[in-house]
């Protein structure tokens, strides 16, 4: 089964970011970023994959979310 992952840590980790630093560029919770970079949020929202994209001027959309086969 595929899974859909946002990859906040990673991004964290190319941007010299903190999880907080990153909260305060796009102002989204710092709880919501937490879940999802440790993959326990369930649904994602749109305004949030574009907040993070204007944040750190990504201009595409695999630099942020990708596809990976899920362990069972």
């Amino acid at each position: 089964m595929k899974k859909v992952e946002i990859m906040i840590n990673e991004l964290l980790n190319k941007h010299n970011l903190t999880l907080h630093a990153l909260h305060l560029k796009t102002g989204i919770r710092r709880a919501s970023l937490s879940e999802l970079a440790s993959g326990k949020r369930e649904r994602v929202q749109l305004e949030h994959i574009e907040k993070i994209a204007d944040a750190l001027d990504i201009n595409d959309i695999n630099e942020i979310i990708t596809i990976k086969e899920e362990d069972h």
